[in-house]
């Protein structure tokens, strides 16, 4: 009887040895999984931080742009408040005077254009009808 309690009691140790073992192999996994884990989330943090950093700059730049697109168009309304009529006028016919020098120009190379091609046409017709004969 002294034996099989032995036997009993050394069953009961190999069994609770067992489990420790499988305890300790899967908080091991465990452990590893969590370390993994933890340096994600370090990476994700200095992404967000550098992501961050990257929004502050690009606010700060934008407040800045914002400013000085606002004092160009305080320094343009002060322009038009200086310029007097007669100034705005002469400024307008100066503009359309550019406009139509400009669009000439184009007009009379475009008629150049078309009058060399319509000469090169009848000068081929012409050559043809000469070999026709």
């Amino acid at each position: 009887m002294a034996d099989s309690k032995l036997d009993y009691i050394k069953e009961r140790l190999d069994d609770v040895s067992d489990t420790c073992n499988r305890v300790d192999k899967e908080l091991s996994a465990h452990k590893v999984a969590f370390e993994q884990h933890s340096r994600q989330d370090e990476m994700m943090y200095e992404e967000l931080v550098r992501m961050n950093d990257i929004l502050s700059s690009n606010t700060d730049s934008l407040k800045e742009h914002m400013q000085n697109n606002q004092l160009l168009k305080d320094m343009i309304a002060k322009m038009d408040e200086r310029l007097s009529p007669i100034e705005l006028q002469h400024i307008q016919r100066a503009a359309v005077k550019d406009w139509w020098r400009r669009n000439s120009v184009f007009a009379a190379k475009l008629l150049g254009a078309v009058t060399g091609a319509v000469t090169l046409a009848m000068l081929i017709k012409a050559g043809i009808v000469l070999l026709i004969r």
